[in-house]
């Protein structure tokens, strides 16, 4: 079968290779790939930046397709459309049996990531565990876009305090929108800050606030930070009115940190690892009934790939970017 593999690391391009078919025991199954979601953790990886797998090693955590194999233990799968959870944790912890596998201090792997091969290519095998039932109403693409980054948006925005007045969501990209659109299906309203023009334009389209940066940002009771931009932390930490509430989501070091207005404050930190089924399940049944919307997909070729990563690096793709093999 044909994959997109990453062969060395840091990188900027991947190679088509071809790879043995996938094959499915037990309790697994094969997933034919009709569509894959690009995370900016992909664009990180290939910076040399996040992750390193052992190589070569296809990338893709955002997988949705179609079961055209499965292990003896797996048979029921045969046929459906479904996504999947990213993270086999060890299985017998307190975070595993509670369905946190993504906490896991001794995780096993992460699909698409870390030891275990994604979507970048036709076909992919992974635990039946893993799989989640598509809705008919999505197609493949628009429910890869939910995989991970609406997985991270409905557990982003389950930390959102219900009294939170004032809400400003940093980043504007796909967890950022999606962030957005979760408020807003629940009645609640927030303000995106992004720098990026065609994304402020998508979010103000549909209705919401928007600002290029946080000079003229409210002083928020919750802030969002989807951005994971060392200046935008720190603005956070200083905005944020007494007792309220960041959540962070997206990832980034900061060159200096001080705790002062955390404890002088009273700030609650709250970070966030993507999201677990439930997280995963609500994304898809909203965007199935149309409570949430989508950020604009963009679709490419398997073989395409390469230009793919280089519209994102330069700010080409307005939403969300999707390979289809």
């Amino acid at each position: 079968m044909r994959a997109a593999a990453i062969v060395a690391l840091p990188a900027v391009r991947f190679e088509q290779i071809e790879l043995p078919e996938p094959v499915a025991a037990g309790e697994e199954i094969v997933i034919e790939v009709e569509a894959c979601g690009i995370c900016g953790t992909d664009l990180h990886i290939l910076a040399g930046l996040s992750y390193a797998p052992e190589l070569p090693f296809v990338l893709g955590h955002e997988p949705v397709g179609r079961v055209v194999a499965a292990g003896d233990r797996a048979s029921k799968w045969l046929g459906a459309r479904v996504a999947i959870t990213l993270f086999t944790g060890c299985g017998t912890c307190s975070l595993c049996r509670a369905g946190d596998e993504r906490l896991c201090e001794d995780l096993v792997s992460i699909t698409g990531v870390l030891g275990s091969a994604g979507g970048f290519a036709e076909r992919l095998v992974v635990r039946s565990a893993q799989a989640v039932h598509v809705p008919a109403e999505l197609d493949p693409a628009a429910a890869a876009a939910l995989v991970d980054a609406g997985a991270t948006a409905a557990n982003a925005v389950r930390q959102v305090p219900l009294e939170a007045a004032i809400c400003v969501v940093l980043g504007g990209g796909p967890v950022g929108f999606l962030v957005a659109e979760f408020l807003r299906s629940e009645g609640r309203e927030c303000l995106v800050v992004e720098p990026q023009q065609g994304r402020r334009d998508a979010l103000a389209a549909l209705g919401h606030a928007v600002l290029a940066d946080t000079a003229a940002a409210p002083r928020p009771d919750a802030v969002v930070d989807c951005a994971g931009a060392p200046a935008a932390t720190t603005w956070a930490l200083e905005a944020l009115c007494p007792r309220g509430t960041l959540v962070v989501v997206g990832y980034g070091v900061l060159p200096s940190f001080d705790s002062a207005p955390i404890a002088r404050k009273e700030l609650k930190v709250i970070g966030v690892r993507s999201g677990d089924r439930r997280d995963l399940e609500r994304a898809l049944a909203l965007a199935a009934s149309g409570s949430i919307r989508l950020p604009e997909i963009t679709t490419y070729p398997l073989a395409s790939i390469d230009g793919a990563f280089v519209a994102l690096r330069s700010g080409a793709v307005p939403g969300k970017a999707v390979i289809v093999p």
